[in-house]
Parts: C-alpha cells; sequence; structure tokens
C-alpha cells in the first residue's frame, strides 16, 4: 500500500514538536518545502496561509516580525484568568468561550484539576441565553457546578487558570476573590496585555482577527505569561472604546458593524458618543494647526495662502460624456471656517465621494488588483516600498505611459479586473524598449545597500524574450496596436520634475551616507522624500527644491493621511524629520531658505494627530461628512 504523501498541517505540526524557542518563519517554509516539494510560482505561499489563519491548529504562534514560537512552548505555564457571570454561578456551567484561545472549542480532549492535582469532573453542556433578535440561542459550555460549590464560589470571585501541560492539555483552575486582581502589579499587566492586543487588531489589514491571532503572540512574548494575575482578556477589550469582542471569540476596532447592529439601539448611543468625542478633538486640533498657521505667516514664512491643487476632482457629465476637472480656488489658510462648513453641511452641499473618499486598493503605493492569496503579507507598506523602490518607480513610469484614452478608462472602471486589464495591454507593449520595468525585487541587504536600494534606480536585467510573453498577452498587444499612436514619448513637466527630485534624493543619500549615517537609516530617510516628491510632481511640476510651506501643509496635513496606504501617526512624524534633514542639507549645498521645513517639524505632532484621527472616523457613522470636513479644512472649504 501506497504511503500517502503529508500535508502542509501535518508537517508543521510535527516541525512544532523539534523546536523549544522562537524560529524564523523562513526557515520553517524551507523545511517544510524540502518534504514537501512545490512548483508553484511562489512555493511559500501555502505555507504563509495556512500559518496566517490556522497558526495554532497546526501547532504554532505567529509573533510577528517573521517570528514563529511552537504552541506548545507558549501554552506550557501560561495562566490567564476566567470571571464567570452571576448565570454561570447560579447553574456551575462555564461557557466554553472563557476559555478561548487557550482551549479552542472544538477541543474536548482536555483535562481540568484543582489546586490539589486532583481531577476535577465536569460535563460538556450548553447555556441557553434568549436573544432579544434571535430568540433562544445555545453557547457551549462545561459543567464544572459541583467543583464550584466544593470551592465555596461566590459572584464576583474568579478563576485562575494555569496550563500544567500540553499533552495532554490540563488546566489546574484555582478559585481567588475578586480583590486578588486589584494589585499594582496586575494592573501593570492588563495594560500591557490590553496594549499588545490593540497594537495587533488595529494593525491587522483585515477585520476581524481571530483571538488566537490577536491574544496569543502577546502572551507568549510577555515576561509575565506564567505569573499574569490580571482580569481577563475579554473583560479588558470589553471596556476599551477602541476596540470590539465578537461572540467572545473574534475581535476588531471600535467600528465594526455586524447586521445585529441595525436592531441595536445602544448603537446609536455609541456613535453619538464617539463623534462628540471625535469632533471634539478635531476641533482642539483644528485650532492649534490654525495658531501655528497665523505663527509661520507672522514670521513671513508663507503668505498665509493654501493653493489646494491636490483638491480637484474629476466630474463626469453622463449626458454629453465629457470630463471636466474642478479646481477649488485657493483660500486664505489663516482663518477659521467652522462657521461655513457648517452652512455648506445644513444645505446639503457635501457628498462622501466630493473628495475622492479611497480605500487601501486606490491608495498612492497600495496593491491595485492584486490577490492577497498569491502575495505575502506586507507588515510594515512603508518599510517594504523603501527596500523595493524598483516597484515604485516602475509603477510611475507606467502610469506616466498611459494615453489620455486609458486614463479616461480607468477612471471609469467598475472592476479590478477591468483596471488590470488596461494596465497590462499598457505594460507589455512597453516592455520591449523598457525591459527593467519587469524588475525584480529581491530582499535589502545592508552590506550591499547602493542608491537604488531606495530611490527607484533600476537594475541592469536583460531584455525580455518572446518566449516569455504568453498568448494572452500577445492577444492584448495585438487588440491594442492602435493606442500606441497615442502614446506621448515627451516627458510632461510632472515626469522632469519627478526625475530632477531624484537626482536630489540621490546626493542626499551620499551625503547620509558620508555623514557616518548606516545605510538602512540613509535608505529609510531619503525614500520617505518619495511622498512629498511624488506630490510636488503631481500636482504643481514642481521639485523638492522648490517645496515651500504651503505644499508642505497641503501634504502633510490632506494627501498624506488620505492618499498614502502606509499613512501612520509615526510615519507623519518619521517624514516631518526625513523633510528637516533633507532641507537642511538643501540649504548648505544651494542656499535654499529651509525654515518652512523646520517649522514643519515642529508641527509634526499634529501631522501625526490628523491620521490619528483620521483612522478613528468611520464611514458608517451619522456624521461623517461634518467630521470628515471639519479634520481636514480649510482644503474642504
Amino acid at each position: 500500500m501506497a504511503q500517502r504523501e503529508p500535508t502542509i498541517a501535518s508537517i508543521l505540526m510535527e516541525l512544532a514538536e523539534e523546536y523549544d524557542d522562537v524560529v524564523a518563519e523562513r526557515e520553517i517554509y524551507e523545511r517544510v518545502l524540502h518534504r514537501r516539494p512545490s512548483q508553484a510560482r511562489d512555493p511559500f505561499a501555502s505555507i504563509r496561509e495556512r500559518l496566517r489563519f490556522q497558526a495554532s491548529e497546526v501547532g504554532w504562534v505567529r509573533l510577528g516580525e517573521g517570528k514563529l514560537l511552537p504552541l506548545r512552548v507558549a501554552l506550557t505555564g501560561l495562566r490567564f484568568r476566567v470571571a464567570p457571570d452571576p448565570h454561570e454561578m447560579a447553574t456551575g456551567l462555564l461557557l466554553r468561550t472563557r476559555l478561548i484561545p487557550f482551549v479552542p472549542l472544538n477541543r474536548t480532549d482536555f483535562v481540568l484539576i484543582d489546586t490539589g492535582g486532583s481531577p476535577i469532573r465536569f460535563q460538556f453542556d450548553a447555556i441557553t441565553r434568549i436573544d432579544d433578535l434571535f430568540g433562544p440561542m445555545e453557547q457551549p459550555a462545561i459543567n464544572i457546578g459541583d467543583w464550584m460549590q466544593q470551592e465555596g464560589m461566590f459572584d464576583g470571585d474568579t478563576i485562575l487558570v494555569t496550563i500544567e501541560q500540553t499533552s495532554p492539555l490540563t488546566l489546574r483552575f484555582q478559585r481567588e476573590p475578586y480583590s486578588a486582581v486589584l494589585s499594582i502589579e496586575a494592573r501593570r499587566q492588563e495594560q500591557e496585555l490590553l496594549e499588545g492586543i490593540v497594537a495587533r487588531v488595529l494593525s491587522s489589514r483585515s477585520l476581524p482577527i481571530s483571538a488566537a491571532e490577536a491574544v496569543l503572540p502577546v502572551y507568549a512574548r510577555a515576561s509575565w505569561r506564567t505569573t499574569y494575575a490580571g482580569r481577563p482578556w475579554q473583560e479588558l477589550v470589553m471596556s476599551d472604546r477602541r476596540l470590539r469582542l465578537i461572540n467572545g471569540m473574534f475581535l476588531s476596532n471600535r467600528t465594526h458593524h455586524s447586521l445585529v447592529d441595525l436592531f441595536d439601539n445602544q448603537e446609536k448611543h455609541f456613535w453619538e458618543a464617539h463623534d462628540a468625542e471625535l469632533l471634539a478633538a478635531i476641533d482642539a486640533l483644528q485650532h492649534d494647526m490654525l495658531e501655528s498657521r497665523r505663527e509661520a505667516a507672522a514670521q513671513e514664512i508663507w503668505n498665509g495662502v493654501a493653493p489646494r491643487a491636490s483638491t480637484a476632482r474629476v466630474v463626469f457629465d453622463t449626458r454629453t460624456g465629457e470630463t471636466t476637472v474642478v479646481q477649488p480656488d485657493p483660500i486664505n489658510a489663516l482663518q477659521d471656517y467652522v462657521e461655513q462648513i457648517e452652512e455648506r453641511l445644513r444645505n446639503g452641499e457635501y457628498d462622501q465621494s466630493e473628495w475622492d473618499m479611497i480605500d487601501e486598493d486606490d491608495a498612492l503605493f497600495a496593491d491595485v488588483g492584486i490577490d492577497d492569496d498569491e502575495l505575502p503579507m506586507i507588515d510594515d507598506l512603508r518599510e517594504f516600498i523603501a527596500e523595493r523602490p524598483e516597484l515604485l518607480a516602475a509603477a510611475r513610469r507606467l502610469m506616466a505611459a498611459l494615453s489620455p484614452d486609458e486614463i479616461e478608462r480607468l477612471r471609469h472602471a467598475q472592476s479590478n479586473e477591468e483596471i488590470q486589464n488596461i494596465l497590462a495591454a499598457r505594460f507589455h507593449r512597453m516592455l520591449p524598449d523598457h525591459p527593467h520595468l519587469f524588475a525584480t525585487l529581491v530582499p535589502y541587504v545592508a552590506s550591499d545597500t547602493t542608491i537604488s536600494d531606495f530611490n527607484g534606480g533600476l537594475p541592469e536585467l536583460e531584455a525580455i524574450s518572446d518566449d516569455d510573453i504568453s498568448p494572452l498577452d500577445q492577444e492584448w498587444d495585438d487588440e491594442n496596436d492602435a493606442w500606441d499612436d497615442e502614446l506621448d514619448d515627451q516627458p510632461t513637466p510632472g515626469d522632469e520634475a519627478l526625475a530632477a527630485s531624484h537626482e536630489l534624493m540621490e546626493r542626499f543619500y551620499a551625503f547620509l551616507l558620508a555623514q557616518g549615517k548606516s545605510e538602512a537609516t540613509a535608505a529609510s530617510r531619503t525614500g520617505d522624500l518619495w511622498i512629498y516628491a511624488d506630490f510636488l510632481a503631481s500636482y504643481y511640476a514642481q521639485t523638492l527644491a522648490e517645496g515651500n510651506y504651503a505644499t508642505l501643509d497641503e501634504c502633510l496635513f490632506f494627501f498624506y493621511p488620505r492618499r498614502v496606504a502606509s499613512s501612520s501617526p509615526r510615519g507623519a512624524r518619521e517624514l516631518c524629520t526625513s523633510l528637516k534633514q533633507f532641507y537642511a542639507f538643501l540649504r548648505a549645498e544651494r542656499n535654499i531658505d529651509d525654515r518652512f521645513a523646520r517649522e514643519m517639524w515642529r508641527r509634526r505632532d499634529q501631522a501625526a494627530r490628523v491620521v490619528d484621527l483620521y483612522e478613528r472616523i468611520d464611514a458608517d457613522s451619522p456624521q461623517f461628512e461634518r467630521l470628515f470636513v471639519r479634520l481636514f479644512a480649510p482644503y474642504t472649504v
């Protein structure tokens, strides 16, 4: 009888028994492939997918940063707390969700013992609860009523659970009064646990996520993993305004909605409180920004006028088929426009789509129309772009080559597939003359870093052969040959500006290295400049050397939070620092006035606050338009 080929899951579970410490994910990928070779384009994809969504089921904990830890190592000795509610205390039935993620719902092979090591007898059962919307509902539970009675448990008492061993999975139950969780040390542990969970949830690209993804990694890394004395993680999550606990098993940010929310009056009250708090924070930030802009004008760093080029929007007339670009007039940014904004809101003059509200698929530096299943997860997109600038440079070159007809078709594309078809046709026609667009992205290696590692310098690659073009590619090429005549080979002013900024960035990179900065630091600082360089070239056809207070204000406080997929409060601060250093370099090299960059660096916390507040605005909020236009004033007036 032929021996069955091992599955990825079985190999992963076997490997989990061979390690006793943290290990790099890539090492595990390679060991799996050694035992189960793959001819797939990305042989790691299936393994990565299994670990991404089912790590705990195959014996691992994903710690982040490309690291794994065997689940049995993370669980052995781990301590957590369970707090039964009055109904559970009265019936002796403990909800199974109380034990998640340490004991999954599908596990029935676990053992309970008391503090003396004696077995605790229990039965699998269910708790019936009455839901206002759906009526009676059953939830899985275990019946430990005899033990509760023996221990003399009262309402408010908790159960401290310690995982004694993982094979068989053995849990030691210890009754504790509620007062046991009031120590200073317990509070410190709670805060660290909560913030770790928040960080994992808010950084996730897809929500909701399982408790195994959000909670286990935090426990696994914690110094108090075996001595935790705080409250249950579920209780911490439910008391935090940033998070939501869903069915006791999944976590999301507080703006996640379900069908049940439509019938929940409490949700309405939440929005009212949430939006009132958010609007107050926006008003406080706008007050600070207005003061800073007026101070800069008083120092004659600028005249207070915001040109607002990036606020232009395209309006399509369905009757005539014509497209019109609507460009708002420049505005005095030294005035308060709250009253004007509120008047426009009352008149219904704002539209949620007016300011080109986008998601990640449409943002700068985002991957458009690519199936996540075919790509590795990118935890830090800014870092990914900084280390692989060939990708960005190739994309910019492709977009610059599009004909007016192609651009128009992109504007009205109804699906990612349609977008891919338009771009693919142009891409394949460009390859013979621009083979470097088919760049090979290699991992960043600090010792070999060159200028091309950050700035879009293009590697020397052999031209693509006809054999490398599929019949489908050729079909697209044949169908669209007529478009070639529309391609304008002459660079646009924006192209020329971006190229000039590119040269300045090269010199800045070399300057940082000469100053003794590490290659990684030089690459990171210079890579940050792409955002402002792209903004200036796209909307003003200007180079970085022509940057000023007005355009940088618009970039940081309107463009960056909305159009850069990897925007973050930390990224905003880093961008301000990189720009300050760059313009100090230009001041020494070209005698350029860099006061505007230094002044904006002083406003770096404001830039971070804008990003943070924007992330907290939910498109489903009844007050979305008000929050949005108030946050981005004066660019929305």
